[in-house]
C-alpha cells in the first residue's frame, strides 16, 4: 500500500473529500484541514488536486489520519487492513502481535521504483518546486510535517527511520527539529557532528502510511523501523537505493530529498504551531543541505495541522502511543489491563487501568515509566483500578469521580523528576530544556482504591446496577422512553 492506495480506500469508505477547486498552499489548504475537526468531527480527509501555482506539479493531502474523537484509531484500523470499526482492544492486540514479526525490506531496481520517475541533481534542486504548505500565520516558514528521516550510524550500520518535522529555508536548504534524545538526531550529534563530519540523510515523503506508525514506535537502538513497517504490513516494504548516498528509501515514496546534515552549523527552526495548542518557538537546529530530489508524477504531500483542538496528530498518537505504553508495562511485569489517552486532554492525559497488588505499586509504576522512552507520552498519568472501563464513551465522568473521591493530595499525587526525557514541544519546558530534551515535570494521579478500603474500611460505591434490581431498571427505562 502507498498513500495513493490509501486514498482509494478512504474514498471507498466515504471518508475522502476531493477538492478540485484551486486552493492556495499558503494557509488556505491548512485552514480547511483545521476546520475539518470543527465541522466534520474528523470524518473526512482532503485531497487538494489543484494547488495554486502548482497545477500538475503537486497535490496536498490534508487530515490523512482524521478520526472521530471517540474512535481516534479509526484510520489506523484502515491502514492496518482491519475493518474501520474494529474495537480498541482488538487493534491494540493486533498491533502488538505484528510488532513481534518484523520483516526486512526487499530491494528493487531503480526502474521499478515509482519514486525515481523524476530525478533532479545539484544546482537544479529546488524545494520550492513542490507545494509545501504554510500552515499557521505564526510559523517560521513552509513545513513538511509528515515524512520519514533516514540516517545511518557510521560505526554499526544501524539505519534509523524517524518522524521529524522539516522547515524549508532556501531552494536547497532545510532545517529540522532534531532533539538529541531521539535516535536519528542522537546519531547525528554523537557520531557525525562530534567528529566534524557531514551526515548523509534522506527525507522520504509518502510511501506506505504504515511507515509513520513504525517510525513513531519506541523501538530499541540498533533496530531499523523499516523491518517493523514490514511486520505491520505483513509483507516486506520495497526499498530502492538513493541517488547520492548508500541509504535505502521506500520505492513508492512521493518525494525523496537527499543531502547532508552539516556539522556545527545551525539555522533557526520554528516557530511552529504544535499539537499542544501552543506555538513552539525558534531554536537553533542543524542545517540540511540538499543535493538531489527524486519524485513521482504530480506528487502527493501529506501533512498534519497541529493546534488546540483534536487533530491528526492526536489521532495518530492516540492510536499508537497507548499501545506502546501497554506493551512495555506488560513486558516489565506490571499487571496493567488497558491504556488510553483522554482526547479531552489532547497529548497530556494518559490513563492506565491496572490491578494494585501491593502498597507502593503505583509509585513503582511511575518510576518505571520515567526510566523509559515511553515517558515522552502524557505528562499527566491517571492511574485507575482495573475495573474502570477506560474504553467507555463516558470514561471522563468516571475518572473525574475517582480523582475527586480517592486522591489524598499528600499521598496520591506523585511528582516526577524534571531531569528525565521530555517532549521538547510541551509549553511547560523552557528553551534550555527543549535543547536538551529534558525539563518536563510529570504528575501521576493515583486514583486507585486505597488498600485500607479493601482491608476493613471498605467503601461501597453507589452503583446503579447494584442498587436496583434488573426488573426495576427495565421498567424505569420503558417509562422514560414512553414520555
Amino acid at each position: 500500500m502507498d498513500y495513493r492506495d490509501y486514498i482509494e480506500l478512504l474514498s471507498q469508505e466515504g471518508l475522502l473529500l476531493e477538492i478540485d477547486e484551486e486552493v492556495s498552499w499558503n494557509l488556505e489548504a491548512p485552514c480547511i484541514s483545521a476546520m475539518n475537526y470543527r465541522v466534520e468531527n474528523g470524518q473526512k480527509s482532503h485531497v487538494f488536486n489543484k494547488v495554486k501555482g502548482y497545477e500538475g506539479k503537486g497535490r496536498l493531502f490534508g487530515s490523512p489520519f482524521a478520526s472521530p474523537r471517540k474512535r481516534a484509531w479509526e484510520r489506523a484500523n484502515i491502514i492496518f487492513g482491519l475493518p474501520k470499526d474494529t474495537p480498541w482492544n482488538v487493534f491494540r492486540d493486533e498491533f502488538i502481535r505484528r510488532l513481534g514479526h518484523p520483516l526486512k525490506p526487499i530491494v528493487v531496481e531503480a526502474g521499478d521504483a515509482p519514486c525515481k520517475e523524476h530525478i533532479v541533481m545539484g544546482k537544479d534542486v529546488n524545494l520550492f518546486d513542490f507545494p509545501w504548505p504554510f500552515i499557521h500565520q505564526s510559523d517560521g516558514g513552509r513545513y513538511g510535517t509528515l515524512q520519514t528521516h533516514i540516517i545511518e550510524d557510521p560505526d554499526t550500520g544501524w539505519v534509523n527511520w524517524g518522524n521529524y518535522r522539516m522547515m524549508i529555508v532556501k531552494k536547497n536548504l532545510m532545517t529540522a527539529l532534531m532533539v538529541p534524545v531521539q535516535h536519528g538526531p542522537g546519531i547525528f550529534y554523537a557520531k557525525y557532528e562530534a567528529r566534524g563530519n557531514p551526515a548523509p540523510f534522506v527525507y522520504a515523503v509518502g510511501g506506505d502510511p504504515i511507515i509513520n506508525f513504525a517510525a513513531g514506535t519506541t523501538l530499541p537502538s540498533g533496530v531499523c523501523e523499516a523491518d517493523y513497517a514490514g511486520g505491520f504490513r505483513q509483507e516486506p516494504i520495497k526499498v530502492v537505493r538513493a541517488e547520492t548516498n548508500n541509504l535505502y528509501v521506500p520505492s513508492d515514496a512521493e518525494i525523496v530529498i537527499e543531502g547532508v546534515m552539516l556539522p556545527n552549523e545551525k539555522l533557526d527552526e520554528g516557530p511552529q504551531g504544535e499539537y499542544t495548542g501552543y506555538v513552539h518557538g525558534r531554536a537553533p537546529m542543524p542545517v540540511l543541505q540538499i543535493h538531489c530530489i527524486t519524485y513521482r508524477d504530480n506528487p502527493l504531500i501529506p501533512y498534519v495541522v497541529g493546534g488546540s483542538t483534536f487533530s491528526d496528530e492526536q489521532a495518530l498518537s492516540q492510536a499508537m502511543s497507548p499501545v506502546e505504553v501497554y506493551r512495555n508495562l506488560h513486558e516489565a511485569g506490571f499487571p496493567v489491563k488497558n491504556v488510553r489517552f483522554l482526547t479531552e486532554l489532547l497529548w497530556d492525559g494518559l490513563v492506565i487501568s491496572t490491578d494494585v497488588p501491593y502498597e507502593g505499586y503505583v509509585n513503582d509504576l511511575r518510576a518505571y515509566i520515567e526510566s523509559h522512552k515511553i515517558d515522552l507520552w502524557g505528562n499527566q498519568r491517571i492511574i485507575v483500578d482495573s475495573d474502570v472501563d477506560i474504553e467507555d464513551e463516558d470514561t471522563m465522568y468516571r475518572i473525574y469521580q475517582e480523582m475527586g473521591t480517592r486522591i489524598d493530595p499528600q499521598r496520591d499525587i506523585l511528582r516526577g523528576d524534571a531531569d528525565v526525557l521530555a517532549t521538547p514541544l510541551t509549553p511547560l519546558v523552557n528553551a534550555e530544556g527543549r535543547q536538551k530534551g529534558i525539563g518536563q515535570v510529570n504528575l501521576t494521579w493515583d486514583c486507585t482504591t486505597p488498600l485500607n478500603w479493601k482491608n476493613g474500611d471498605k467503601k461501597q460505591p453507589v452503583d446503579f446496577k447494584k442498587m436496583y434490581p434488573e426488573n426495576l431498571r427495565d421498567r424505569s427505562e420503558n417509562i422514560l422512553d414512553s414520555i
